[in-house]
Order: structure tokens, then C-alpha cells, then sequence
């Protein structure tokens, strides 16, 4: 069954829509990974296509049981593909030529473009046409990390809604339906809160509990002015792999987002892996230090795309870093 945690607004804002009858065709689901922005995707889904037809989905009818199964004819997920994974001209064109064809069971069919964030601009003009004019019983629901990743054209066309952390309650309980332990439970939200997809991330995941690890260090080493540490830890080992080094840029990116907004409102919800040392580190910091960090962090992060090297890269960093904490 599809739960979402939190997320009222959504929720509400959905139901709200099914009630009125007046549904938009498209829809925008956008916000960090781990807020669950796919199982929101799924919940708008399983109503759209629910047998009962009312505002949330029931659970129970043929409908909803093949959603959860993976098996219903009527929820098509177009193919990613590329170095990217993401959706070529080709797929999107294969999705306007399908949308034409009936539903095979009901009077609606979906179309649920996951993890949208890559979609180049040429695929995106091919959908234009369709999500513009869409059969009346067609609909689109994509997600991504950022709105920002689609044309305006598009953007005018569907309906955005952002995803949200949930509460510590309710992600505790989430947790805990999937058998951790409060000792697990209480580890993973001191680094990520009521992000539930990166708290079981982190504990399924070691090399994210490193990454993490060496969040935390990196923050220390700026508040302690200590360059030799700062170094280490951006030339650790695991960051050798591109991806682990793209996630720690990122956490690594909010905890000097934390530090800067913690500056202006100290009770502001800190959204970094280390919240302590985010406010240390705002005391050391000027806001126009912090600014440089998160450009030179941006510029690393766009470097490790390009494919430069690590060690460049690191050393590079690690030098603006410290000029900035000086």
C-alpha cells in the first residue's frame, strides 16, 4: 500500500483538485531525494486510476492492488536511457505516439516520468505539443529535484508541487514499520531528520555513513582552522568514486548553507548532516565567506562532471575553503 509520510499540503492540495473536478493533465512532483517524491507520484497515480474513483485511492479495487504489484497496464513508465539515464527524443516521441491509444482498462492512463532532472531541452519541446493538448484521458506526472529542470513552456502547462520533510515523529514511525531499532532510528535522523529515503539510505548504505563522516570532518577542520584535516578529508579514498564525491559536495554544500542562514535566524531548520557544527561554523563565517564556499563548492561539484581530476579538484577546493575561514 502507498503512504505517504507528511506532505499535507500536497495531500490536501490533490484531494482538493480530485473534489473540484477540475484536474490538471500534468503534474510536477520536485524536491530533495529522500523526500519521496516517487511514492507521492504513485499515490496521485494510484487515484487517478483507482476503480472507485474518489479523491484518494482505495487500496483495495483490481486497480490499486496491480499498481502495488507493478503489473497495471495503465501506468506507463517511458525508459530511460544514455550515461545519464535519462529520456531521449525517441522515448518521448514513442510516448505522444502511444498516448493516442485508449486505455486498456478504465476510462485513464498515466504516464510517470521518474527522476525527470537530466531531460534534455529537444525531448522536452517533443512533449510540448502533448502535454499542451493531452487526449482527456491521458495524464503526466514527472519528478524531479528542481522545477528549474524543465523549459517555462512547460512549466506554464502543469501543476508544481513541492515535497517536504515530515516531522520526527512521523519519520521515526516510518522507520520503525521497517524494523529498525530506536538506536538505528535515533543514529540515522541526527544526520538526516525527516528526510525518510536518506535515513534508511544511511543505514543500508556504509559508504553514505563515510561520506557523512567526512561531512562532519570537513566542517570541523574550518572551524579549527586546520588545513592538513580539511585536506584529508576532501582526499579520502571513498571520494574517489564520482558519485560518492557528488553526494558529499552536496551535503557539504548545506552544511555551509545551514552555517550562513543560521547566521540571520539560529532557530531556522538546519537541513545539513551536522546542524552542531553548522552553527560553529556560522560564527566563523561571514556571509560573504559563505557565499564564496558555496561557489567554489558549486565549481567543484561541475568540475567532477567535466571529468577533471580528484586531486585537482580537492586541493583546489581546499584552498578556497581555508582562504575563506581565515
Amino acid at each position: 500500500m502507498t503512504k505517504i509520510y507528511g506532505n499535507g499540503f500536497l495531500k490536501d492540495s490533490f484531494e482538493s483538485m480530485c473534489r473540484s473536478g477540475r484536474l490538471p493533465h500534468g503534474f510536477i512532483i520536485y524536491g530533495e531525494k529522500g523526500l519521496g517524491k516517487k511514492t507521492a507520484a504513485l499515490y496521485m497515480a494510484k487515484t487517478l486510476l483507482c476503480e472507485k474513483g474518489g479523491n484518494v485511492p482505495c487500496n483495495d479495487c483490481r486497480s490499486c492492488r496491480n499498481i502495488d504489484k507493478g503489473i497495471h497496464p495503465d501506468l506507463i513508465f517511458p525508459e530511460q536511457s544514455g550515461k545519464l539515464m535519462t529520456y531521449s527524443v525517441e522515448t518521448c516521441r514513442q510516448v505522444s505516439s502511444d498516448s493516442i491509444v485508449a486505455p486498456n482498462n478504465g476510462d485513464r492512463k498515466v504516464y510517470l516520468f521518474a527522476d525527470a532532472d537530466n531531460i534534455k531541452i529537444p525531448a522536452q519541446n517533443s512533449l510540448l505539443k502533448l502535454i499542451e493538448e493531452p487526449p482527456d484521458f491521458v495524464y503526466f506526472i514527472f519528478t524531479a529535484v528542481s522545477k528549474d529542470s524543465f523549459l517555462p513552456t512547460i512549466l506554464s502547462r502543469v501543476v508544481s508541487i513541492g515535497v517536504s520533510p515530515c516531522s520526527d515523529d512521523e519519520c521515526a514511525a516510518a522507520l520503525a514499520l521497517r524494523g529498525y531499532d530506536s538506536g538505528q532510528i535515533q543514529k540515522a535522523m541526527e544526520v538526516f531528520r525527516g528526510n525518510i529515503g536518506m535515513c534508511i539510505q544511511f543505514l543500508e548504505d556504509e559508504n553514505l555513513q563515510k561520506i557523512a563522516q567526512l561531512t562532519k570532518k570537513a566542517a570541523d577542520s574550518i572551524i579549527n582552522r586546520d588545513e592538513y584535516g580539511l585536506l584529508t578529508a576532501f582526499s579520502s579514498d571513498v571520494l574517489k568514486d564520482r558519485n560518492n564525491a557528488a553526494v558529499f559536495l552536496e551535503m557539504f554544500d548545506k552544511v555551509i548553507r545551514d552555517a550562513a542562514v543560521t547566521q540571520i535566524d539560529p532557530e531556522d531548520r538546519c537541513i545539513s548532516c551536522c546542524p552542531a557544527e553548522a552553527l560553529k561554523l556560522g560564527r566563523r563565517l561571514s556571509a560573504v565567506s559563505a557565499e564564496k564556499i558555496h561557489k567554489a563548492t558549486e565549481k567543484a561539484a561541475a568540475d567532477y562532471r567535466a571529468n577533471v581530476s580528484q586531486t585537482l579538484i580537492m586541493a583546489g577546493l581546499c584552498g578556497e575553503v581555508m582562504d575563506c575561514g581565515r
